[in-house]
């Protein structure tokens, strides 16, 4: 099994991480498996979320947008460091992000809240039948759906093992499965913290793992495959962080979800 991903993807052409040209098809609109009332709520989140992030002190810059397919099902797999991270990864994308949340989340009027922007609830000790049934008609309806295969905020902001379970869902859903990291959220809310702070925030995309390159892999050679590409995210993210505010204006972008990186 190759840890490269060199395998077309539909829906998006395999790209180099640092290479921006063809990102101008990633800028257009893209097609959403949104309501338009529901969309129009999402980007107002995404602009207030951008806002917030862009204030002195902080800043979120993200690579590798371009990896991200312009239509159809995907899955993005994450390292979990901070309760920030889910709004980290949606909002300087084109495209609404669906996402797993715990079911202790779901009370009012944060249930109500996180529901209207995608989320739906698993219980925290698994996926269970009904978590993924839920998570397969939103891949088939055309949406990206972002889990955490760590299933719980880091410790120590390193990447801890995954749950088997990320491979079951991968052989189900055979879609696209798009590797992600952040860097900057365990500074900025580690979960021993009660409040935020403000801390510089780097997101990496990675190119996809093609649902053929997982096919005949055994479920521990699925998940070392999907860990090792993180692992590939969090460094990038991390190298990004190292170069300080003003960062790499080839290879990073800071702006509205619709600019271009």
């Amino acid at each position: 099994m190759t840890t490269g991903g060199g395998a077309s993807t539909t829906g998006a052409t395999p790209r180099t991480d640092t290479d921006p040209a063809g990102l101008e098809k990633v800028a257009r609109p893209a097609p959403t498996d949104r309501a338009r009332l529901a969309l129009a709520w999402y980007r107002l989140v995404q602009l207030t979320t951008l806002a917030l992030f862009s204030t002195p002190g902080g800043g979120l810059r993200a690579s590798g947008r371009g990896h991200i397919p312009r239509s159809g099902g995907a899955l993005l797999v994450s390292n979990h460091l901070s309760h920030l991270d889910v709004l980290v990864l949606g909002t300087l994308l084109p495209r609404p992000l669906n996402f797993v949340a715990r079911s202790t989340l779901f009370f009012p009027p944060l249930g109500s809240i996180i529901r209207s922007l995608g989320a739906f609830p698993i219980q925290r000790d698994g996926m269970g039948a009904q978590g993924l049934k839920e998570t397969l008609r939103r891949l088939r309806a055309g949406g990206i759906v972002t889990l955490f295969p760590e299933g719980t905020r880091s410790p120590d902001g390193e990447l801890g093992p995954l749950k088997q379970g990320i491979a079951v869902l991968a052989a189900r859903a055979r879609v696209p499965i798009i590797p992600a990291a952040v860097a900057g959220t365990f500074e900025a809310w580690p979960r021993s913290r009660p409040f935020p702070r403000r801390h510089p925030i780097r997101v990496h995309y990675g190119r996809p793992i093609a649902p053929e390159e997982i096919a005949r892999c055994a479920p521990e050679a699925v998940a070392e495959l999907i860990r090792v590409r993180i692992l590939d995210c969090q460094h990038r993210a991390r190298r990004s962080l190292e170069r300080g505010p003003g960062g790499d204006p080839a290879e990073f972008a800071v702006g509205r979800p619709t600019e271009m990186d």
